[in-house]
């Protein structure tokens, strides 16, 4: 085993191919296990300049982050780091007024248009789950992707960069119990497989956009469909039938910011008023989600997961 320290002193004092040896393995994956551990490396033709006494000085070893390995053992492999999904590229057709989508948004829309609504009858429930944090039926898919959209080009304006969770080191907390062990009657709801992440302050912050559900009572229509009691009215249905409360999305949004880290628990919340859309609080919920961050930071310092 060998630690982020070692690591560092053993990188910056022999060539890369001469430290993966005597690490046991190649330099590629040498490079892997730096990448993992946060551990930075000589850049290009530094042995080079050693010998003729120009080399810069090595870079500090930076803290290690709430997520980052501080050891690395050779029966451990290091997982892959995460690259978002790179396209061919193509000409591009739009005018330069166009401002064209987040990445993970427009790697996400090919899955949700093409869904179906799942279980039960709404929210649609994409075939891939390595996709945004993103829970919307059909006709409120857009403006929930079209939110999501603006929230993550604002975080990575100010420097935040947001990527889908790149291991399981990071969990997703349960915003809908119908995601996780839904109520005898009700059905189980899409969600995705890792939690969509900000890093703020180096902290990672969960985010999820969600088109909000009202209690409407509904009417059984047989087969195991239920309608609305005006749509039941128009079929003029006659016959024993019964009413239930269900959960009806109704285009209203809310999102979700929290913690992905095991055993500190926080969260914020917004959810869309008549006359004020989330659109239009963007910089407030930024600023919000910047402090959250820095309270998430304060905690794990207090607790000895996090030293700067």
């Amino acid at each position: 085993m060998i630690t982020r320290e070692s690591l560092y002193e053993l990188v910056w004092s022999q060539p890369g191919t001469v430290a993966a040896a005597a690490c046991g393995v190649s330099e590629s994956y040498l490079i892997r296990v730096c990448r993992k551990l946060d551990v930075p490396r000589p850049p290009r033709g530094y042995w080079a300049m050693l010998a003729a006494g120009r080399a810069p000085e090595p870079p500090p070893l930076p803290p290690a982050g709430p997520v980052t390995r501080e050891s690395w053992a050779k029966s451990t492999r290091p997982p892959r780091p995460y690259r978002p999904p790179t396209t061919r590229k193509r000409p591009s057709r739009q005018t330069p007024e166009e401002n064209p989508r987040h990445a993970l948004i427009r790697a996400a829309e090919r899955f949700f248009r093409g869904a179906e609504p799942g279980a039960d009858g709404y929210y649609l429930k994409p075939r891939k789950k390595l996709v945004v944090d993103v829970s919307a039926s059909g006709p409120g898919l857009a403006k929930c992707l079209g939110f999501a959209d603006g929230l993550f080009k604002t975080l990575e304006g100010l420097g935040h960069r947001v990527m889908i969770a790149p291991s399981f080191e990071l969990t997703r907390i349960a915003l809908d119990p119908r995601q996780e062990q839904p109520p005898p009657g009700s059905a189980r709801i899409w969600s995705p497989l890792r939690p969509t992440v900000a890093f703020v302050h180096r902290m990672p912050v969960g985010l999820a956009v969600a088109e909000v559900g009202e209690t409407v009572t509904m009417h059984y229509l047989g087969y195991g469909n239920f309608v609305t009691a005006e749509e039941f009215g128009r079929r003029k249905r006659f016959g024993p039938t019964f009413t239930k409360e269900m959960q009806v999305p109704r285009g209203k949004l809310k999102l979700t910011a929290y913690s992905p880290l095991h055993g500190v628990p926080w969260s914020r919340e917004w959810v869309e008023t008549p006359g004020t859309p989330l659109d239009g609080r963007l910089e407030a919920i930024v600023a919000a989600i910047e402090s959250g961050a820095l309270e998430l930071l304060a905690r794990l310092e207090r607790a000895g997961r996090y030293s700067p």
